[in-house]
């Protein structure tokens, strides 16, 4: 394990207590409504020609006349309403599924973030996202975009600062002035 400048065990256990402690003290700890599914694993068919997806769902429960899909998230710092509609091409795929099941039902599906800050004084935060036809289908066409990459053999560089410091072929990346 590697650890941040300043932290060590005892900091980590000190800041895991606290984020647990900020949840359990949130209405997220005890969700309304029935709970459908935890940590549920279900497969998304995007289009015949493309593998199914695998998804595990964090939290799914039926309340309030709809089924609502949560997606449990660590962060820094708090998120804007835009940082949640820029994330969530992931909660899209996740509606896709569990969308069968509120066809049966007839009811509708609901996205959420679910942010826990690992702060000083963490705070959790219940962020929706909204469905979006013409998204949706851009992120279905992505998805159909990297597939047909895949089978190509078809990599490109995506330079990121969460992936790049540890990425097994940074030495070989054109990014990095590599060739």
């Amino acid at each position: 394990m590697r650890f941040n400048k300043g932290d060590d065990e005892n900091t980590l256990h000190s800041l895991a207590d606290r984020m647990l402690t900020a949840f359990l003290d949130s209405p997220l700890a005890n969700p309304k409504g029935t709970i459908l599914g935890i940590e549920e694993q279900l497969t998304i068919t995007l289009d015949p020609e493309i593998p199914d997806l695998l998804a595990k769902v964090d939290l799914v429960t039926h309340t309030d006349g709809a089924l609502h899909v949560i997606d449990f998230k660590t962060s820094r710092s708090r998120w804007t309403e835009e940082k949640a509609l820029e994330s969530g091409e992931q909660l899209l795929l996740y509606g896709i599924t569990v969308g069968r099941l509120s066809k049966d039902l007839n009811i509708p599906v609901k996205l959420h973030f679910a942010i826990i800050t690992k702060a000083k004084t963490p705070v959790v935060q219940l962020l929706p996202v909204p469905t979006d036809a013409a998204r949706l289908a851009a992120v279905k066409e992505s998805v159909g975009q990297v597939w047909e990459a895949i089978q190509t053999g078809n990599f490109y560089p995506n330079p990121s600062p969460m992936n790049c410091t540890t990425c097994q072929f940074r030495s070989r990346c054109p990014i990095f002035g590599s060739r």
